[in-house]
């Protein structure tokens, strides 16, 4: 996170050319009195699991008005727009990423504008690639808030962004790293940007901090649970008092905020637990869930976003001389020959190919520097072992959570190296190959999500009453979830994309 704030300088002076070069869609809508129609659609209900189709949409002020069978006369001032039988889904929902990170894994001091426009590009490629709705789960403030307002003023495409603003942590703790070990402009580069840790010191510093974090439409607060660093080369972090907790989760109360709290560990699943927090982010490392524990956490409905595929492109095998043996089951071998397919194929579609380059040479340092040494040599990778291990044993845990009634969503943590905005479809395609069925896994990314962001009312399923969010497919992703890589129409909020024609 801090390798973006450190390239920000851009920020200050956004008219200079190249900082937002961004592909660019034309977006069709319906005047304030006017409906937007949609004939022929296919529309699947993800909640049963079936089509209903040749439906008609009726679209009026970015709600949906009606379902019908009906083929709407032309009236004057209407649009009406033939999908020919595609099939439409609720406009998908990425529940765990950070739109101000661009996902680089190596700072670079002469890539500031490269770096600036990824960011802009990253809400685009989001809504490209069918994604209406995001959680930013930590972001720089006021890097956010400048983009939601270029979306707002139509400057650029762009998903809603639910927010937290900043990591609600304790000093030193995840994100563990300081922006002076990163660059000496950091302390340029913030107050320009906004920081995107908190990182109080004391009670009293927390409650203050929590009051200002909170101004400006947050609606939920990011924790950070585990005690255990994620990157090569730190060990032990600080971590929340039960203090620190208490007064937490009263503020949450008090001003009508969830929680979220990234987890890897069994300590953060078991504290996360206890305070009943609302949503567990990540998977689990270091143990299988009993099922005593699972049930616990269904009855007192706490949800999880398990971002398995984070898991797998974290868990670099460049790091070995030969895999050890205990993660030389068929799912992780398997998964290894996909993330090798990604990180050696073209990500253009997602990414300055620029940044992609260096992501992957960048895994050359495991042989230089060992992951032990990362840090003591200013580098900065996750530790290969702890995601090993989620692939290990995070397939069982999120099958028993399922089993079990857990509310399981879909997230990605793009913005992170080697994730990119833009790809929840490689989540969904994950969730499919652990045992999800295609029902289950448009669930997590639609209407699952939207009940963990408490959107239900408004997104999550193509209902009257409800946004016009939609996404238009060539095939039934109920058959094929592949499908849902290429959208071909994108809807939000009834301003209709077509995002098979970039300009």
């Amino acid at each position: 996170m801090q390798v973006t704030a450190t390239s920000a300088l851009c920020l200050a002076l956004p008219n200079i050319s190249g900082c937002s070069s961004l592909p660019r869609y034309t977006a069709l809508t319906a005047g304030d009195d006017q409906a937007l129609e949609l004939i022929n659609c296919n529309v699947i209900d993800v909640v049963e699991g079936v089509v209903h189709r040749s439906k008609t949409i009726t679209i009026r002020r970015g709600v949906i008005e009606t379902i019908s069978d009906k083929i709407p006369l032309p009236q004057e001032g209407s649009l009406i727009v033939d999908l020919k039988n595609q099939y439409l889904i609720p406009g998908l929902i990425d529940a765990h990423c950070h739109s101000t990170l661009s996902s680089e894994a190596q700072f670079d001091p002469f890539g500031v504008l490269t770096t600036m426009g990824q960011i802009k590009r990253n809400y685009t490629e989001q809504l490209a690639h069918g994604v209406t709705t995001i959680r930013d789960m930590g972001a720089l403030p006021k890097m956010l808030h400048y983009n939601l307002e270029a979306i707002e003023r139509g400057e650029m495409a762009g998903p809603r962004v639910v927010y937290c603003n900043a990591f609600t942590n304790v000093f030193g703790g995840h994100p563990d790293i300081d922006p002076a070990d990163v660059s000496i402009f950091s302390g340029i580069v913030l107050p320009i940007t906004g920081n995107s840790n908190l990182w109080f010191k004391d009670t009293p510093e927390l409650k203050e901090k929590m009051k200002l974090n909170a101004a400006g439409g947050v609606s939920f607060i990011k924790l950070t649970m585990d005690k255990k660093s994620v990157l090569c080369g730190r060990g032990e972090i600080p971590v929340y008092t039960d203090e620190h907790l208490r007064v937490i989760m009263e503020f949450a109360q008090k001003h009508n905020l969830t929680t979220a709290g990234h987890i890897h560990s069994k300590y953060g699943f078991d504290r996360a637990l206890q305070y009943g927090i609302n949503s567990m982010e990540h998977s689990i490392a270091d143990a299988e869930l009993t099922d005593k524990e699972v049930m616990e956490m269904a009855k007192k409905n706490i949800a999880i976003v398990p971002t398995m595929i984070i898991a797998q492109v974290m868990a670099a095998e460049e790091a070995y001389d030969e895999l050890p043996r205990q993660f030389q089951n068929d799912f992780i071998v398997s998964e290894m020959a996909i993330r090798r397919q990604y990180l050696n194929s073209s990500q253009d579609d997602y990414v300055e190919p620029s940044i992609h380059k260096k992501n992957v040479s960048s895994l050359n340092n495991f042989k230089k520097y060992g992951c032990e040494n990362f840090y003591k040599h200013g580098k900065f990778h996750a530790n290969p072992e702890i995601y090993f291990n989620i692939l290990l044993r995070g397939p069982k845990n999120t099958l028993k959570m399922k089993q079990a009634g857990v509310n399981i969503g879909c997230g990605t943590d793009s913005g992170v190296p080697f994730m990119y905005h833009g790809s929840l479809w490689r989540e969904m395609e994950i969730l499919s190959r652990i045992g999800f069925s295609n029902k289950e896994v448009l669930q997590c990314a639609t209407i699952n999500n939207a009940r963990i962001l408490r959107m239900a009312d408004k997104i999550g399923t193509i209902e009257k009453g409800k946004f016009a969010d939609m996404v238009a497919l060539k095939e039934n992703p109920l058959i094929k979830i592949e499908a849902c890589r290429a959208p071909q129409i994108v809807i939000k909020e009834g301003r209709l994309y077509d995002v098979a024609k970039k300009v």
